[in-house]
């Protein structure tokens, strides 16, 4: 029971990650625009380095979980951090990078997307911390 159970949190967390991967690059990209500086410089807005930092932390969790459903383990806190991460990215703070300030723009549906796989990713990592503190056969 636990080990299905574990396999099916798994898949989830992949499938998480493709959609988060899958939302950034197809459905709902970042915005495109380019910021210009005071020096005439121009340059990516912030929401575009939020989509690139948010694929990384996707792909660590595709590998993660496929590692393991590979090896029929548990990384629970790591699944945590890593849902945490994304989630901590999309707003403008110490730890996040932030998205535009334009309620217009279309970088908030990717936010959305960000977030709800970063709270799903936190919400099977915390089912699978509590599954395997607990007393239960294969």
């Amino acid at each position: 029971m636990k080990l299905r159970v574990l396999r099916l949190l798994n898949l989830i967390l992949i499938f998480t990650g493709l959609i988060i991967i899958g939302s950034i690059l197809i459905w709902a990209p970042v915005c495109e625009n380019l910021l210009e500086l005071a020096n005439g410089n121009m340059v990516h807005m912030k929401c575009y380095y939020t989509g690139q930092a948010s694929i990384l932390l996707s792909i660590i969790l595709v590998v993660s979980g496929i590692e393991s459903l590979l090896t029929k383990s548990s990384h629970p806190w790591t699944f945590i951090a890593i849902g945490i991460m994304v989630t901590i990215i999309t707003f403008t703070s110490k730890l996040g990078i932030g998205i535009c300030m334009k309620e217009t723009m279309s970088c908030h549906d990717t936010a959305i997307w960000i977030r709800g796989g970063g709270i799903i990713t936190v919400t099977c990592g915390l089912i699978s911390l509590f599954i395997g503190t607990r007393k239960i056969q294969n």
